[in-house]
């Protein structure tokens, strides 16, 4: 209120001014234009100025006032087109999510040309097509977005491995992951469906190299990448070929690097570790050198009845020095019923046949199992206790 009184009283004032200001001295203006002359003051002029001034800014308000009813039109025309728009969108989702994958492709492909959505309506329109088995549309809805919108590649590829695995193509969503993992190797969702791919297809060495990357960007807690390191550790390690020659030479050195780059949570692992020296002594064959001096070193290290279970089915070159090795564990696993039974079974290979028979009896007291009574079975057989192995191996069938 304060501020119009303000104008109000500079206006009146500067009003005052040029009044008395004309009084004094009106001024002269001379116009001129060819034989037309306009004679006046010059607070004449001054106001003419001012009036036409006022003039042209009502007009352009006036003119302005005129295009408002078409601008309202269009806003609403654009309101409504919006509206109708998300009505369709949502109809089509809706179809979609309900298996109505005819429907949801009408709707979708009646505003895919016109959408400000793409990003919603052309993966859709791929999904519902996709669904229909109508792949090479899908890939050309896909292929479209990418054209008019190149960062939405990531995007594309996440949505055709979707498409695929609807329709069972596990290749096919296989390749799309691969494809998305070269853009951006830290893309979390599509790392997590490459993990589980990437074990139905049984490929270990690629999970071994993914697991590599999904560790380093913490994308799995440290419990489900150990579980998935000793899951693909270990398939990996039971899938190594027996070659004869050279070639198996080649596969030895081959598992030997994996083992070395094997992170501790395999390396640490008793089920990994007994699988890698299963692998190794499948590979060797008959002269089991290094799957032996692998299992004695390892059990110095940390004791494992599954692998020293291991250790008596090698091709032993040496019984006798094996059979001195084994019975050197007893003094720190003297009540391992898996020793007794190895020790049996070494002592049995070398045909003592006592010996054999009281680890045997050691293994069944401590831990009776079918492999201990099968072992001893065997070994009454041998010795002509028909009766005896007879009895055992009815009790080995119990397990």
């Amino acid at each position: 209120m304060r501020f119009f009184i303000l104008v109000i009283l500079s206006v009146l004032i500067a009003g005052a001014g040029l009044g008395a200001l004309a009084n004094i001295d009106p001024g002269y203006v001379l116009l001129a234009w060819g034989d037309t002359s306009v004679e006046m003051s010059i607070w004449i002029l001054l106001a003419a100025i001012v009036l036409l001034f006022v003039v042209m800014s009502f007009s352009l308000r006036l003119v302005t006032s005129l295009n408002l009813p078409f601008k309202v039109i269009g806003k609403w025309q654009e309101t409504s087109r919006t509206k109708r728009m998300q009505a369709q969108i949502r109809l089509g989702l809706l179809a979609l999510a309900d298996g109505q994958n005819l429907r949801a492709q009408k709707k979708f492909a009646e505003i895919s040309s016109t959408t400000d959505q793409p990003f919603v309506v052309l993966p859709a329109l791929a999904q519902a097509l996709g669904r229909q088995g109508k792949m090479e549309e899908a890939r050309k809805v896909l292929n479209q977005l990418v054209a008019k919108f190149p960062d939405a590649q990531q995007l594309v590829y996440l949505k055709l491995c979707e498409i695929c695995l609807y329709q069972g193509d596990h290749e096919g969503a296989l390749g799309a992951l691969q494809s998305l993992h070269k853009l951006s190797p830290k893309h979390a969702e599509a790392n997590q469906l490459l993990l589980d791919l990437l074990q139905r297809q049984q490929m270990w060495p690629e999970l071994i190299s993914l697991l590599k990357v999904v560790g380093s960007c913490n994308q799995l807690s440290e419990e489900q990448l150990a579980q998935q390191q000793q899951l693909a550790y270990g398939r990996a390690f039971s899938t190594s070929q027996n070659q004869a020659g050279s070639a198996a030479k080649s596969s030895l050195d081959q598992l030997q690097a994996l083992w070395k780059k094997a992170p501790k949570s395999v390396t640490n692992h008793t089920p990994s570790i007994v699988s890698y020296a299963k692998a190794m002594a499948r590979i060797e064959g008959d002269s089991a050198v290094t799957t032996q001096t692998f299992i004695e070193h390892t059990l110095k290290q940390q004791w494992s009845d599954e692998l020293v279970l291991e250790y008596a089915h090698l091709p032993l070159a040496d019984l006798s020095k094996s059979l001195k090795q084994a019975e050197a564990w007893q003094a720190s696993a003297k009540d391992s019923a898996a020793l007794q039974l190895t020790l049996g079974r070494l002592c049995g290979g070398l045909e003592l046949w006592g010996k054999a028979q009281d680890y045997l009896q050691a293994s069944i007291s401590l831990q009776a199992s079918k492999e201990a009574h099968a072992e001893m079975a065997r070994l009454q057989y041998k010795m002509g206790h028909v009766d005896a192995a007879i009895e055992h191996y009815r009790l080995s069938s119990v397990f």
